[in-house]
């Protein structure tokens, strides 16, 4: 018996080690990384758990590569993020863990602008198995992907997925968001892809988007359409009231506020490093300037809001939330439009807001208003005043790059809106100074030139010959820059424009008085804020104030010192111009309305070039 069991145990012995077998990770280098973390020191924890990652196997090998991840994703690096995100054995961790994989990855994903990898990384989980809190992380950021994909149906889907998940403050804007969405549907997919039947919530939704969008407002169709949804959706939570149809003005909650007669305080959210810190620099002192000139006992507090361009990042939330405890009745801010768009999606904003910035979509939110001096609000000016001259015909003259495609992009628009017709349309490089290749084709001189030529062979002999620009064109629409301008306009002059009307956004003048410089503009038109043109710029007592204190660039960087100076003497119009979309007021950048959206809308100033000098134009 003996010698079998030292048989036995020897053969034990010779077995082979099994390699799946998992080792344990040493309990003080766990407990070292999450201390790290826990403290902040994201960086350490990350390589920590890289360490152990690599000492460990299996499910421990996997976890701790997912816990580096995301310490890396906190520490701001999304390549090392991504980088042991693709080291993990997902099939290694459990169910829960591989959502976490996924929504970081989605996340990531977002940051770099890439939805459709954020879509792809959620799309093999069924919601139905997954628990609240990550359901809710997922169905926000397929929210966002599908935002930037224009993908409404799916957008409003979710949104309808996701009230459940939230609390009263948060399921009221998320309403809001989802009657967005659905108002970018036609009626046709709101009725073939309504989810379900009644009295069912998501096809309550479906079916009052309906009927807003395929029957006239305040018509009897539409009232009889809402009186049979009221009684297939009894108990909805939707109040029609508050969604108002496309096209129309909403005077109620969603974009009107109530400010206190007495505004005691007031936080101004600006950066004060980065890109945008000369525009924020110049914008806060207009802000200072019209406040000492209205002689207000208004407290203001400056807060400094950064915004990480590359990764998308920002504290603007954060600083609103200092505002907020601060008591303060409106806060003016953020400048950054990546800043606007974190603070319009990511709170209820109890305390209005008055951003400097404005989005490119028209979706509204409650209490948020949105003033800028966006270059395709000029673009739009120059369409609505060429319709308004009675003009029908133009040609567009742009720079060749992506800002004079967006300002041209916005003309045409508009003026398509307008039943306006583009002729022609032709882009210069701002690299070149002869521009004689671009301008004769614009203008017809091209044709012209083969007409006498096609004419000589007709009639067998040299005819005198002077070219001709086409005569149907009634305006050239002109975007550049004041460099260019001043090139471009002689040039046209050289190629028989005549008197042909030349129109450019305000881009095209530097903003102040220089008539050696600015000769080559005769008889150039621009619209332009008040506070360019000297006669209507000394009536206004803040511009007098900064004019002749004269803070540093004050010249070159005149409009956004307007701009500081609107937001401040805003706050007191805004809750009229907020009810109201037809009252306006006047300021340092125009005749200010707001509407309904809550854009700040600007009705500019025309002027004209004579002798070097920009001239106002009679209203």
């Amino acid at each position: 018996m003996f010698l079998v069991i030292c048989f036995a145990i020897s053969l034990s012995a010779c077995q082979p080690i099994d390699p799946d077998t998992a080792t344990r990770p040493n309990q003080s280098d766990v407990l070292a990384a999450e201390q790290a973390e826990q403290s902040g020191d994201y960086a350490s924890a990350a390589k920590q758990y890289i360490d152990l990652a690599e000492n460990n196997n299996h499910e421990q090998q996997a976890q701790f590569y997912l816990y580096a991840a995301l310490a890396y994703w906190q520490n701001n690096d999304s390549a090392e993020a991504t980088t042991s995100l693709a080291k993990i054995n997902r099939h290694k961790l459990s169910a829960a863990k591989q959502i976490d994989v996924a929504i970081l990855e989605a996340e990531i994903a977002l940051s770099n602008d890439q939805p459709e990898q954020a879509l792809q990384a959620l799309e093999s989980f069924d919601l139905k198995n997954i628990a609240d809190p990550q359901k809710q992380v997922m169905l926000e950021f397929q929210i966002q992907a599908y935002q930037l994909t224009e993908n409404w149906l799916e957008k409003a889907n979710s949104h309808i997925l996701l009230a459940p998940l939230l609390d009263n403050a948060e399921r009221e804007q998320n309403q809001q968001d989802l009657w967005q969405a659905l108002m970018q549907l036609s009626p046709q997919m709101l009725d073939l892809f309504n989810p379900g039947v009644p009295p069912s919530i998501d096809s309550g939704w479906f079916a009052l988007a309906y009927a807003v969008k395929a029957y006239p407002a305040n018509s009897d169709p539409l009232a009889v359409a809402m009186e049979d949804w009221y009684r297939s959706y009894p108990n909805h939570p939707a109040d029609p009231a508050i969604f108002p149809s496309p096209g129309h003005v909403n005077t109620g909650d969603m974009t009107a506020t109530d400010l206190p007669q007495n505004i005691t305080d007031i936080a101004i959210l600006l950066p004060e490093s980065g890109s945008y810190k000369m525009a924020a620099k110049a914008i806060k002192e207009g802000i200072i300037a019209a406040h000492l000139t209205a002689q207000s006992n208004t407290q203001l507090h400056f807060l400094s809001v950064e915004t990480d361009r590359e990764y998308g990042a920002s504290n603007v939330v954060q600083q609103y939330q200092r505002a907020v405890d601060k008591n303060v009745s409106l806060v003016i801010g953020p400048l950054d439009k990546i800043a606007v768009q974190l603070l319009a999606e990511s709170v209820s904003l109890s305390v209005p807001v008055l951003a400097l910035n404005r989005l490119a979509d028209q979706a509204s939110k409650a209490n948020l208003f949105q003033f800028g001096l966006a270059p395709e609000d000029d673009a739009v000016a120059v369409a609505n005043y060429a319709y308004a001259q009675g003009f029908e015909r133009a040609v567009v003259l742009a720079p060749q790059n992506k800002w004079g495609e967006r300002i041209s992009a916005a003309f045409i628009d508009q003026w398509q809106i307008n039943n306006g017709i583009v002729l022609n349309q032709a882009t210069y490089d701002v690299a070149q100074n002869d521009f004689s290749d671009v301008l004769k084709p614009l203008l017809g001189l091209v044709t012209s030139k083969q007409r006498s030529q096609s004419l000589t062979r007709t009639v067998g002999r040299n005819l005198e010959f002077e070219p001709r620009r086409r005569q149907d064109i009634d305006f050239l629409f002109l975007v550049a820059k004041p460099e260019k301008a001043r090139q471009l306009v002689p040039q046209l002059k050289f190629y028989r424009s005549g008197r042909l009307p030349i129109i450019a956004t305000s881009h095209a003048y530097t903003g102040y008085q220089d008539p050696q410089q600015d000769i080559d503009l005769n008889r150039l038109i621009i619209g332009d804020i008040p506070w360019v043109f000297d006669d209507l710029a000394v009536s206004d007592p803040t511009y007098m104030t900064l004019s002749t204190s004269n803070p540093k660039n004050f010249n070159h960087l005149k409009r956004l010192y307007a701009l500081g100076t609107d937001a401040y003497h805003l706050v007191p119009e805004l809750n009229a111009l907020s009810s109201d979309p037809n009252l306006s007021f006047s300021g340092a950048t125009g005749a200010i309305a707001i509407d309904q959206f809550g854009h700040i809308t600007r009705e500019t100033r025309w002027g004209k070039f004579d002798e070097g000098i920009l001239q106002v134009l009679p209203r």
